[in-house]
């Protein structure tokens, strides 16, 4: 038994009975059989077919993949106001009032309204869902916790909490970054402490959203430019797992690029500005964004490309991280994920990428992600990518 979903997102218990045609014949628990057609169902579930029904490449290279967050269909009824508050202790101020859907618990201080953060995070979990074999078993019944904090004193005081509870675990380094970019960053990251994972049943990593004044209008309407950036990142992070302390480069150059596409592409341009600490011990902070607008990504790099002042380089690509990070590189990994999501062959290429770091804790090397995609070396893989940004496909 497993769960299969349709490009809508519904979603049903059955076991493969077998393949007869276009169509895949399901037996669901009671027991009943019913037929499914192929081209209706997930991605990643087309992928158990080909590795576990001996069907053909065909059914994943042959047909359309649309944009799962935009064609899933999400039932806002189940999105339900708890009557508790999440509280870190009995004498903190920080409380927050609870909203819960399928698979996020959204945390709101202030102002905040959580309905359109709530419908992002679940179409983009859907993304991940038609996409990636085993994102669902993975993530299990526990449910993602992000805070929206539309409070500026209240964030404030959220962020000399988490520094103090991070000098509490012994991690000083962690605590100095934190109390030089809190008061810098709209979006980060914390961990909760262990009876809020418990008291709540969530994971041990919750989003933090800041909403200031001027961004108020992006966490209102479904796909706001940073909060599906924020929240595609995330939910990325989570299925590729950690890094082994001998992984090649490449984990921040997967996550920022694939970040950076999600938002471009169901937000239609680009909010998100990178902050990095160079120096934990001083008060040096580096920022860079892409080109002057999202829209306008594809058609600068293709020049800068064709004009030889920016070379695709698959090795130099993965090797990028927050320090030093330039807007060519920063748009360079996105034209690298628009690449890997550009066509139903390349999708699956991803999730089988993907897979890999997860089991192994590795990055592949370039040579191996160069075969994932179908190459002999890293030069070919890269000329493919350099033929598709200089295309009208990148866009």
């Amino acid at each position: 038994m497993r769960v299969w979903t349709s490009r809508q997102g519904s979603t049903i218990e059955a076991q493969l009975s077998r393949v007869d045609g276009d169509f895949a014949v399901l037996v669901t628990p009671e027991p009943k059989e019913i037929k499914v057609k192929v081209e209706d169902l997930s991605l990643a579930d087309r992928q158990h077919l080909v590795e576990y029904a001996d069907q053909p490449d065909s059914i994943i290279t042959e047909i359309e993949l649309g944009v799962p967050e935009e064609d899933v269909r999400i039932d806002k009824k189940q999105f339900k106001k708890l009557d508790k508050q999440l509280v870190f202790d009995e004498d903190s101020e920080l409380l927050f009032d609870l909203m819960e859907s399928d698979h996020f618990l959204i945390a709101t201080a202030g102002k905040a309204r959580p309905n359109a953060v709530a419908e992002i995070a679940e179409r983009l979990w859907h993304g991940m869902a038609f996409q990636h074999m085993n994102f669902r078993t993975d993530w299990g019944d526990q449910k993602l916790v992000i805070f929206l904090i539309e409070d500026e004193g209240l964030y404030a005081a959220m962020g000399k909490w988490y520094i103090g509870h991070l000098k509490k675990l012994g991690e000083e380094e962690a605590a100095n970054k934190t109390s030089q970019l809190w008061d810098r960053v709209s979006g980060t990251s914390v961990s909760l402490p262990n009876d809020v994972q418990d008291n709540y049943n969530v994971f041990s990593r919750a989003r933090v959203l800041r909403i200031r004044d001027s961004q108020s209008r992006s966490y209102r309407k479904v796909f706001g430019a940073f909060p599906t950036h924020t929240i595609a990142s995330t939910l990325l992070a989570k299925q590729m797992g950690g890094q082994s302390d001998i992984s090649p480069p490449g984990y921040f150059a997967l996550l920022v690029g694939h970040a950076y596409y999600k938002e471009i592409q169901l937000a239609e341009k680009s909010e998100t500005t990178m902050l990095s600490a160079d120096d934990y011990e001083g008060d040096e902070i580096a920022e860079t964004r892409g080109f002057q607008d999202g829209t306008s990504w594809a058609k600068t790099l293709r020049k800068l490309v064709k004009s030889g002042d920016v070379k695709l380089d698959v090795n130099q690509m993965l090797s990028l991280e927050g320090q030093g990070l330039t807007p060519e590189g920063l748009v360079t990994l996105y034209s690298f994920a628009y690449y890997m999501n550009s066509t139903p062959a390349r999708v699956s290429a991803l999730a089988e990428m993907v897979r890999r770091i997860e089991s192994n804790k590795q990055i592949p090397a370039s040579v191996e992600i160069a075969k994932i995609f179908g190459f002999d070396s890293v030069e070919a893989l890269q000329e493919d990518w350099k033929e598709f940004v200089l295309s009208r496909d990148f866009k």
